[in-house]
């Protein structure tokens, strides 16, 4: 436990700069839908696209989901 919490204490540290990873994101996220709309379903460009927001997607929920984490645990420990 000693080792998560070491873990966790450093992550959270940097709690201030989560917002800004979120932010790349999301920008990230809206610049994939022009290849996504514009790309034709059954090429290579577009298989590697749903392969990116796939990522985009699973990086917005492990940020935005330590970023509530950390407010939650600074919460408590206030």
């Amino acid at each position: 436990m000693a080792r998560r919490d070491a873990v966790l204490d450093v992550v959270c540290s940097q709690r201030d700069r989560i917002p800004v990873l979120i932010a790349a994101v999301i920008v990230m996220g809206l610049l994939l839908t022009f290849p996504l709309l514009l790309l034709e379903s059954d090429s290579p460009g577009y298989v590697i696209a749903v392969i990116d927001a796939i990522i985009v997607a699973v990086s917005l929920v492990v940020f935005g989901s330590t970023y509530w984490y950390c407010t939650k645990r600074a919460m408590q420990d206030a």
